[in-house]
C-alpha cells in the first residue's frame, strides 16, 4: 500500500498537469480558430486516435504486464524481447495505417464528410500515426519497472506542454488547421525521443549485443489483443458521437459539442492518475496469488477514485454554463450536454474503470471483451438513432448512456468472476456529502450572479470543496480511509524536508 500510495501521488501530479494542458490547448485552439476550425481538427484527431489505437495491437497492456513480472536479472533477455516488441511493432504498423490514411485523405473529407478543409489535417495526422503508437507503448513500459515517473514526464506533461507551444504558436503566425496538426507530430516526435532514452536508462542492455532478446511474440499478442478491442470500445464510446456529427451536421456543431465532452473528461483525472500504478500493482498481485491483497486494494481504489472524482462531478454540473463561456460565447449553449456527459464520467469513477484493469491483469480479458462487444453495439445504435433526431443533445445521451452501462457490466464480471463487491452501505455517506455540497453550490451561485462569470467559478467551486470535505471527514470517512490519509501526509512531509 505505502508502494501504490507512491506511485499513485507521482501520477495523480501527472494526470493533473497533463490534464490542464490538454484543457488549455483545446480551449486555444477554439479561441484562435473559432468552432468550425476547432471542429475539423477534432474530426481529424479522432481518425488518428483509431489509427493509433490499430497499430497499438493492445501492447501498452501487454508492455505493462511482462514488463513487470521479467524485471529479475534472470528474465533480462525476455525483458529485452518484451520491450523491442513493445517499441518495434507498433511503429511497423503505423507505418502502415498512416500510409493507407494519408492517400485517403481527400476521399474521407471530400466523398464522405463533404468538408475539404479536414485533408490536410488526417495528412499531418497519418505522418504522427507510427511515432505516437511507438511512444505510448513505450511510456506503458516504463510503468512495469514499478514507477510512474517517466510516463508521467512524457506522456502526461512534455508531450502535452509541447503541443500546446507549437499549436498556440504557430496558430498565431496564421497556419491555423495545418500548424495545429503539425504541433501534435512535433510534441510525439519530442516524446518518443526522451521514452528511447528513459528506457535505456532502466535496462541499458536493451542495446546491449551481449543480451540475446527472448521474443514471445504469441503470449504477448494473445494477451493483448482482447484488450486492445476493450481500447477500442471505449474509443467507440468517446468518438463515435463525433463522428457521427460530422457525418450529420455542421464542423461548428462537432466543436460545440467538443468543448462540452473534453469538459466533462475533466472527471477521469482521478480515475487515470490510481489506475496508472493500479495496474502494474494488482498484475504482480495476481501472479503471486495473493488474491486477499489485489481485493483490498480493489475496493479501497474504486472507493476513493469515487470520493476524489464526485466533488468534480459537482462542480462541473453547477457551474457547467460559466465554464463553458471560457471557449467563448458560441459554446455556453451546451451546458445540458456538459451534464449529461458528465453523468456518464461519473459511472467509471465508480468502478468502471478499476474493473477493467481487474479483470484483465487476473487473466479474464476475454470475459472482459465479450462485455466490451455487447456495450459497442449499443453505443453505434443509440448514436445511430438519436443524433438524427435530436443532434449534439442526442449524441450526449448515446455516450453517457452506453459509458454507463459498460462500466456497470465490468462490476458484474468483477462480482461474478473474483468474488469481490466494492461497495458497502456506508457509500451512501458520501453521496448525501455531495448532495448538501450541489445545493449549497447552487445557492451560492445564485447570490453571486453579478460578478465576472470567472470569479463565480472560483469562488463556489473553493467554498463547495470546503463544505464537502469537511462533511467527509465528520461523517464519511472509516479508520482505514484515514489511514491511507496519513500515509499521504507521510509521503509529503518527506518531500517537503527534502
Amino acid at each position: 500500500m505505502s508502494k501504490f500510495v507512491k506511485g499513485a501521488g507521482i501520477s495523480f501530479i501527472g494526470q493533473l498537469g497533463s490534464t490542464g494542458l490538454k484543457y488549455l490547448t483545446q480551449v486555444t485552439l477554439a479561441w484562435i480558430f473559432g468552432a468550425e476550425v476547432f471542429g475539423l481538427y477534432t474530426l481529424g484527431l479522432v481518425f488518428y486516435q483509431f489509427c493509433d489505437l490499430f497499430a497499438r495491437l493492445g501492447l501498452e497492456f501487454g508492455a505493462v504486464r511482462y514488463v513487470a513480472i521479467s524485471t529479475t536479472a534472470e528474465s533480462r533477455p525476455k525483458l529485452k524481447g518484451v520491450l523491442l516488441t513493445v517499441l518495434g511493432l507498433p511503429f511497423m504498423f503505423g507505418c502502415v495505417l498512416g500510409g493507407m490514411l494519408f492517400y485517403s485523405s481527400s476521399l474521407i473529407a471530400t466523398d464522405i464528410f463533404q468538408k475539404p478543409a479536414l485533408a490536410v489535417v488526417l495528412q499531418v495526422f497519418s505522418l504522427a500515426i507510427p511515432v505516437g503508437a511507438s511512444m505510448t507503448t513505450g511510456s506503458f513500459a516504463t510503468t512495469g519497472f514499478q514507477t510512474t515517473l517517466y510516463r508521467v514526464l512524457v506522456f502526461d506533461l512534455i508531450v502535452p506542454f509541447t503541443n500546446l507551444l507549437f499549436a498556440t504558436c504557430l496558430g498565431l503566425i496564421g497556419f491555423r488547421l495545418f500548424g495545429a496538426s503539425l504541433a501534435w507530430l512535433i510534441a510525439l516526435i519530442v516524446g518518443l525521443i526522451l521514452i528511447f532514452y528513459f528506457i535505456y536508462n532502466l535496462f541499458p542492455d536493451i542495446t546491449s549485443s551481449k543480451v540475446k532478446p527472448a521474443f514471445n511474440l504469441k503470449e504477448i499478442i494473445s494477451f493483448s489483443l482482447p484488450l486492445s478491442f476493450g481500447t477500442f470500445v471505449w474509443l467507440l464510446l468517446i468518438w463515435t458521437d463525433i463522428l457521427m456529427l460530422g457525418y450529420y451536421n455542421s464542423a461548428s456543431a462537432v466543436g460545440i459539442y467538443r468543448a462540452a465532452s473534453q469538459t466533462a473528461f475533466l472527471m477521469i483525472l482521478f480515475d487515470r492518475s490510481l489506475i496508472t500504478i493500479f495496474a502494474p500493482t494488482i498484475a504482480n498481485l495476481f501472479n503471486q496469488e495473493k488474491l486477499s491483497e489485489a481485493n483490498q486494494l480493489y475496493k479501497t481504489s474504486t472507493r476513493w477514485n469515487f470520493i476524489l472524482t464526485f466533488p468534480l462531478f459537482i462542480i462541473l454540473t453547477i457551474s457547467s454554463q460559466h465554464i463553458l463561456k471560457i471557449y467563448g460565447s458560441d459554446f455556453q449553449a451546451a451546458w445540458i450536454i456538459l451534464i449529461i456527459l458528465a453523468t456518464g464520467q461519473l459511472t467509471r469513477s465508480g468502478g468502471g474503470g478499476v474493473c477493467m484493469h481487474m479483470l484483465a491483469m487476473s487473466g479474464h480479458q476475454y470475459l472482459k471483451l465479450y462485455g466490451d462487444i455487447a456495450l459497442a453495439i449499443t453505443n453505434i445504435t443509440l448514436n445511430f438513432l438519436l443524433i438524427p433526431l435530436w443532434g449534439p443533445l442526442g449524441a450526449s445521451i448515446a455516450t453517457a448512456s452506453s459509458m454507463a452501462g459498460i462500466n456497470l457490466v465490468r462490476v458484474i464480471q468483477v462480482k461474478y468472476v473474483l468474488g469481490v463487491y466494492p461497495y458497502s452501505l456506508r457509500d451512501f455517506k458520501i453521496i448525501i456529502c455531495g448532495v448538501v455540497t450541489a445545493i449549497s453550490g447552487y445557492l451560492i451561485q445564485y447570490f453571486l450572479h453579478d460578478i465576472s462569470y470567472l470569479l463565480i467559478i472560483a469562488i463556489s467551486a473553493l467554498i463547495m470543496i470546503f463544505i464537502y470535505t469537511s462533511m467527509l471527514f465528520l461523517t464519511a470517512l472509516n479508520e482505514d480511509d484515514k489511514r491511507l490519509i496519513n500515509q499521504y501526509k507521510v509521503k509529503i512531509n518527506k518531500f517537503i524536508k527534502a
